[in-house]
């Protein structure tokens, strides 16, 4: 936490001190751990079940400590880029989103700002549906991927979702930590399938979570009232929840890796957080 200039920023200069301190405190902490860690594993009288109870626990907060640190550096990190981006007169500094997920981590990430103006759309998920992450599809030139198959599926020609597919292609047919995406004004935009309740292919739409992220999406696929597994606000799982999004993925990452939402690999943003809605910004296509 060294050789940060962010100038007449008091406030900004005042918190990446108090960081520091707490990461000193820290670094003193786990020094002290790793010494008496050492003491108990040496050849003395400290032993058996309580040393090794001991042991443990003092590797419990070790590890604790370390995601603290983390959190910290993290921390430190945003505060000076948002007052560098403050000084700069940057628009994107007030669209830093901080949030922790699940594990305790911290997690910062970039509002989209390219949608802007009044949504043709806004569909709100009630508080009461029972959200349990995200579904995935995998995706790829030669169309989808059913069920992680390395042959592809052909994609239907006069459809929506093969007007999206052709812009992706044309686009590089990229992926994104593992996701599709297709850059519209400038921004990447993932490549979702989800209920028509929130519009039809090619939409272009933003996803609010409701921890405050935003993510940029443009429909690839809108799932079939009569698919077994449809409801009004998503894909139908065990147990009455719920998933809002499928995400288009790579296949070879699928099948590596798993699922992005349950498995955590490559997500910009806190996965753990559910839907609250989404707004419709009209077609690309």
């Amino acid at each position: 936490m060294n050789n940060y200039n962010i100038g007449d920023y008091g406030d900004f200069e005042t918190g990446l001190a108090s960081i520091k301190s707490l990461n000193d405190k820290l670094d003193t902490c786990k020094n002290n751990i790793a010494d008496l860690k050492e003491k108990l594993n040496s050849d003395s009288v400290f032993m058996g079940p309580i040393c090794d109870n001991c042991l443990e626990n003092f590797t419990n907060v070790d590890k604790g400590i370390d995601v603290l640190t983390e959190n910290f550096s993290k921390l430190g990190n945003y505060l000076i880029d948002t007052a560098t981006a403050y000084k700069d007169g940057d628009e994107k500094a007030k669209n830093m989103v901080v949030s922790l997920d699940s594990n305790g981590k911290i997690n910062i990430s970039q509002k989209s700002v390219a949608n802007s103006g009044n949504p043709i759309s806004s569909v709100e998920i009630p508080n009461n549906i029972n959200q349990s992450g995200y579904t995935v599809t995998c995706y790829g030139e030669d169309g989808w991927h059913l069920g992680g198959s390395s042959k592809g599926t052909p994609i239907a020609n006069g459809t929506g979702q093969k007007a999206v597919h052709e812009k992706w292609v044309a686009d590089g047919a990229r992926y994104k930590n593992g996701i599709a995406v297709l850059n519209v004004d400038g921004v990447d935009h993932y490549l979702i399938a989800v209920a028509p309740t929130y519009g039809k292919n090619g939409d272009n739409l933003t996803v609010h979570l409701r921890n405050g992220e935003e993510l940029p999406c443009i429909i690839a696929d809108s799932k079939s009232t009569r698919d077994s597994n449809y409801t009004k606000y998503g894909h139908a799982k065990s147990g009455g929840t719920i998933n809002v999004l499928e995400f288009e993925v790579d296949t070879n990452k699928y099948n590596s890796s798993g699922n992005p939402t349950t498995d955590k690999w490559g997500l910009e943003w806190d996965s753990s957080s559910e839907v609250a809605k989404i707004d419709n910004y009209g077609s690309i296509i």
